[in-house]
């Protein structure tokens, strides 16, 4: 069939590097060293030659790091590189790595983007436009975010829903503020035309039927198409192909292209395009895997925490150090953040890897904990030293210092009291003196299991639920808190349903209820239950299997005085296989939508979306379509630290920490926050999905049997999210104080201190960072209004301030804003609006010491589970199915259409034997590094 009218075909040749996936970065590493020679090679032979490296930074520092590993210089390469970006050559950046968007914090995002961009201008500078290839959804204010950092256009592929009698190639994306950026549709992948040259006889007829299927799309008549793969190492030279116009027609000229010149070419064509708003999270034309965010639940709970470690002690500790006189240690800063980075590439923080790039993760994790660690404790120091607590008649003395930039009252665990502390001053600090706490004026009554204050009354039932009184609004919640188990035949992409499932619940359970704290301002009950479950699936993965085994649970309610948050620490150690997790909230609310965090966003979703009509997707779509699809729509959300379902005249939130997904089960407009999964492979053949999503690899660390501790909250309100302070109760369930116990001495600050304050009447106002500017010369303070009105705030500092100006996200400045003689700036913020404000303060002098020796207080514990037998983790039967996949699959070794699959079967067989290997040696109690271990269990093995 012909082309009927001129039309301009862009080749793109690029790589797309997964860090880590199917191997960790150990050896995918040291491919950048002969993919970087090529690539050099290509660009100077071909003078004219154009190459994109993933949107990402990383991939060339670790191309520096394998350079120094075997003792070259990375001078020669680094100029040679700023070379070839400077001439518009080789586009880097704007990201530090490729980072999944839905499961990181708002800051974490930020920074992935600063830091890409730093990096990047020492070499030569980033390219203007987004490059999300391959995430797996997109967030709502993808838009804002990037326009932040002056991007000029998107690239996306997963997530994009249009109507089917209206699929576009190019569209306007709209934040929720009403930012808009061009957006390109790659809807048959980033890969259409891959490996071009590698097959020069029939490159020529690939192009033009890749132009004739995607022309119907296109609102201009330029057609993209994305030469590349995931790790590819040899760029594809197809410029002596079609130079001097060697493959063009009448109906067609053929280019190599760049980013920017085919977003610049659609610009100019000024045609007319749809728009689409918010987040694109749907399944139906590419899978978005929204089991992603349960997958290996312990490495998200475990970034969760490092990430406000970072955000809201070891930064703003910092920076109130740095404006007091003393030192801010950016490099080292940095540095946490770098090591933390690495482990938000999609494939990575998705847990969708071989499980030793999640060792490899948890180490990295482990690694940024010790460097901040030190840096909270360093900073605490600092400025408890010059605090005067010399009022206190004890040797020691507990300071609290409040991270958020609000005025706080609570009930604080100190040493083994509850206390109730008022007004705690907002990013600053109070001393605790033993013989000034204050009573509270709202002390909680307690009758057997039914426990009240003066926002609600909670009876905990004799299954371990508990029914909710909400006194302001007078609405009842009963039966919260039941824990399900249900069966999981998917894999670490997608949850699936078997053939037959059997649901356990403990709604008929037995539990043992013991209060373990009781006095005025606080009651924590204790309760433990054993569910008795499947250990794990049949061989055929169709039903669970009869063996039962015992599931422990303990969760901890806490009910505080003043507060109407109702707090659970569930902790689990999971002894079974092939499995999901679900904690249960019937809302009882008649409402068709649900509210959820996002970052810098609240995300309204409807509850009932209708299935899809697959006879209803067009031929001409049908053949663009490539990859995995879900079978159904997506139920199953992200919802970052809160979702909340009202009738806007009442409402119950889960607030939580860590825990990225969602359901709403219609029975009752239940809201199911899933704890974890527990799965087998990376990918497998499954029900929920169309296609395959990856390589069918044997994972048995994503079966997490391991302990886990799952903290959340129950928080019923009057009125819409906004109204009911939701927002501001998830930011404080999220932030907690930090104790710190220091000496009674003398000191020239007082025992109580704000060195910033803001004043948000709407509570509509979240504040996600503090730090000190890039240039090193100011404070910035980062936040969005969640509402949808106009919000007129007020930030004021205990500092001179000289000079405060809205600045975008690469703090740059944008408008300078007033200051007022009490060192207060008036800060109005539009509908969904993120912010950045620079603050050039007039830093103290103030002489710093570490005289006086600080203690980061940390009162957690851990149950003893050590009764309960998980089943075994890698069993000999488990290597033997392995070997003989790989076996079976080897004369495809030969084939390069069944090269791929067989090569995935070997590294599964060996990597099997590793786990069980080390599984042995754990077994007699032995370090894995020990080479004499290694081998009398390897011959054991054998």
């Amino acid at each position: 069939q012909k082309l009927k009218e001129k039309r301009t075909a862009h080749i793109i040749s690029h790589t797309h590097w997964d860090r880590e996936w199917y191997l960790n970065s150990k050896y995918t590493n040291e491919w950048l060293i002969e993919f970087f020679e090529r690539l050099f090679d290509m660009l100077e032979k071909e003078k004219k030659y154009i190459f994109v490296l993933d949107g990402q930074l990383a991939m060339i520092e670790d191309y520096f790091e394998e350079l120094e590993k075997r003792g070259l210089g990375i001078l020669e390469y680094k100029e040679k590189i700023t070379k070839y970006v400077k001439e518009n050559r080789l586009f880097i950046g704007p990201y530090y790595l490729q980072p999944d968007w839905q499961l990181l914090s708002e800051e974490s995002l930020i920074r992935n983007m600063l830091i890409g961009n730093k990096v990047a201008s020492e070499l030569g500078g980033s390219m203007k436009v987004g490059w999300m290839l391959d995430n797996f959804g997109q967030i709502s204010q993808t838009t804002q975010i990037h326009k932040g950092f002056n991007i000029k256009g998107l690239y996306v592929w997963r997530g994009v829903e249009m109507a089917t009698e209206n699929v576009q190639s190019e569209f306007i994306w709209e934040s929720p503020d009403g930012t808009k950026l061009p957006t390109i549709y790659m809807l048959n992948s980033y890969r259409n035309v891959m490996r071009l040259a590698e097959h020069k006889e029939i490159m020529k007829r690939r192009i033009y039927d890749e132009v004739e299927k995607l022309k119907d799309f296109a609102t201009t008549k330029h057609i993209l198409l994305m030469n590349g793969y995931d790790q590819e190492i040899i760029p594809d030279n197809v410029l002596p192909h079609i130079r001097n116009g060697k493959m063009d027609s009448d109906e067609l000229e053929i280019i190599q292209s760049d980013p920017m010149n085919y977003i610049d070419a659609v610009l100019q064509a000024n045609s007319k395009k749809i728009t689409l708003k918010g987040s694109l999270y749907s399944g139906r034309f590419i899978a978005v895997f929204p089991g992603v965010m349960s997958a290996r639940m312990y490495l998200k709970l475990q970034n969760d925490r490092t990430q406000k470690y970072l955000e809201k002690y070891a930064e703003p500790l910092s920076s109130l150090v740095w404006a007091i006189g003393g030192e801010y240690e950016s490099n080292i800063l940095e540095q946490a953040w770098k090591i933390l980075l690495k482990n938000h590439p999609h494939d990575s923080i998705c847990g969708v890897s071989i499980d030793d790039v999640h060792i490899d993760m948890e180490k990295r994790t482990r690694e940024v904990q010790q460097l901040i660690n030190t840096q909270i404790k360093h900073k605490a120091t600092e400025i408890t030293s010059l605090i005067d607590t010399s009022k206190s008649k004890e040797e020691f003395v507990t300071v609290l210092f409040n991270p958020s930039m609000y005025n706080r009252s609570e009930v604080v665990s100190i040493g083994k009291k509850s206390r109730w502390i008022p007004d705690i001053p907002p990013m600053g600090y109070k001393v605790i003196y033993e013989n000034e706490i204050e009573e509270s004026n709202d002390k909680i009554q307690i009758n057997d299991n039914v426990i009240e204050n003066s926002k609600v009354k909670v009876e905990i039932l004799e299954n371990g639920s508990f029914n909710m009184l909400h006194k302001e609004s007078g609405k009842e919640y009963y039966k919260l808190g039941i824990f399900e188990d249900r069966a999981d035949a998917g894999d670490e992409y997608n949850y699936s349903y078997p053939d037959i499932d059997k649901r356990i619940t403990s709604s008929n359970s037995k539990a043992e209820i013991e209060h373990i704290k009781q006095s005025d301002e606080q009651v924590v009950v204790k309760i433990k239950l054993v569910l008795e479950i499947p250990g794990e699936l049949t061989k055929d993965r169709k039903r669970r299997s009869e063996k039962l085994i015992k599931l422990p649970i303990v969760n901890q309610i806490t009910i505080n005085a003043h507060s109407g948050v109702v707090k659970c620490r569930t902790e689990i150690k999971n002894t079974a296989k092939d499995h999901i997790v679900r904690v249960l909230f019937p809302t009882g609310i008649k409402t068709e939508t649900s509210f959820a965090g996002s970052p810098f966003d609240i995300v309204e979703r409807p509850i009932h979306i209708d299935d899809y009509d697959e006879s209803d997707i067009p031929e001409n779509v049908r053949k663009v379509i490539v990859g995995a699809r879900e079978a159904k729509p997506n139920t199953i959300f992200l919802q970052r630290e809160l979702v909340d379902i009202h009738d806007k005249e009442a409402g119950l939130a889960i607030l939580s920490k860590g825990l990225p997904e969602y359901q709403i089960i219609k029975e009752h407009n239940t809201i199911a926050l899933t704890l974890f999964r527990s799965v087998g492979w990376i990918a497998k053949e499954i029900n929920s999905r169309i296609g395959d999503a990856g390589p069918e690899i044997f994972t048995p660390g994503a079966q997490c049997l391991r302990q886990m501790v799952f903290e959340y909250a129950v928080y019923p309100h009057k009125g819409n999210t906004i109204e009911g302070n939701v927002v501001r109760e998830s930011d404080i369930f999220n932030t907690e104080l930090l104790p710190i116990k220091t000496t009674s001495h003398k000191g020239i600050l007082d025992d109580r201190m704000s060195f910033f304050k803001f004043e948000d009447n709407t509570q509509a106002i979240k504040i996600t960072g503090f730090k000190r500017s890039e240039d090193g010369k100011a404070i910035i303070i980062r936040g969005y209004n969640a509402s949808d009105v106009k919000v007129e705030s007020t930030l004021q500092a205990i500092f001179k301030i000289n000079k405060a100006t809205y600045v975008n996200l690469l703090e740059e400045e944008q408008e300078k804003i007033a200051v007022n003689e009490d060192n207060t700036i008036k800060i109005l913020v539009k509908p969904k609006q993120i912010i950045t404000i620079r603050i050039e303060v007039e830093r103290d002098n103030k002489k710093l010491s570490k005289r006086y020796i600080a203690d980061i207080i940390d009162y957690a514990k851990r149950e003893d589970f050590d009764d309960y037998e998980s089943v075994e983790y890698v069993t000999k039967e488990d290597i033997i199915n392995e070997q003989e996949r790989a076996e079976q699959l080897k004369t495809g070794l030969n084939n390069p259409m069944t090269r791929r699959t067989a090569l995935e079967a070997q590294l599964s067989a060996i990597l099997t034997q590793n786990r069980y290997f080390e599984q042995e040696i754990r077994k007699l109690g032995y370090q894995l590094n020990d080479a004499r271990v290694q081998r009398r269990v390897y011959d054991y093995i054998k």
